[in-house]
């Protein structure tokens, strides 16, 4: 990945979504963005006869220094696979999930969906010359109709896996499990109408 000697590059770290009321679609999350580099924020939930958002796309990337050469970075944004070149014996990395999808609406209150989880670490043994796959999870799908809301999948280089984000919850139930948990449904608050 190149880089200026001397260039100011900004980063920014996306912010979760605001809290909504009154039956609003809920925000999505903000995307966090290095450079050309962006990792898309998690999905907001269907509001009161809205849909559940899809969820965004993970990333891995891959840090690693050649013997007489600087620095060298792999960067995938879709499923591939890195060859460890020679003298290459370790790697530093960052393996992000794909985010949940927010539930869909049925004329109920619903969670978002949960921000896929990260692992990020220095001196990954590797094997020169080994081809290793790299799984960049995808975001969880958009629903709709009174759905719960899909998780997002995981992230994979060699022995990391990142695990996607949970699901948001749908009418009174919980959002699911995942690298960041999704929100929980709703039945409370001024702007809910009990119809049954």
């Amino acid at each position: 990945f190149p880089v200026t000697i001397g260039a100011v590059y900004t980063v920014t770290v996306g912010a979760g979504g605001a809290g909504v009321s009154g039956g609003a679609q809920g925000s999505n999350g903000n995307n966090s963005v290095f450079s050309t580099i962006t990792s898309t924020g998690g999905a907001g939930g269907g509001g009161y006869n809205s849909s559940g958002a899809a969820g965004g796309s993970g990333i891995v990337i891959i840090k690693y220094r050649v013997t007489g050469t600087g620095a060298n970075v792999a960067i995938f944004k879709g499923s591939g696979s890195w060859t460890a070149p020679a003298g290459v014996s370790s790697v530093d990395y960052l393996v992000v999930a794909g985010g949940a999808a927010g539930a869909g609406q049925d004329g109920q209150a619903c969670g978002g969906g949960g921000a896929g989880g990260f692992r990020t670490g220095t001196g990954l043994s590797v094997t020169a010359g080994t081809v290793y796959t790299v799984t960049v999870g995808a975001g969880g799908a958009g629903v709709s109709g009174g759905a719960q809301g899909s998780n997002g999948n995981n992230s994979v280089f060699s022995t990391i896996t990142s695990t996607g984000g949970g699901g948001g919850g749908y009418f009174q139930q919980n959002g699911s499990n995942g690298g960041s948990g999704g929100g929980a449904g709703g039945k409370s608050g001024t702007a809910y109408r009990d119809w049954e």
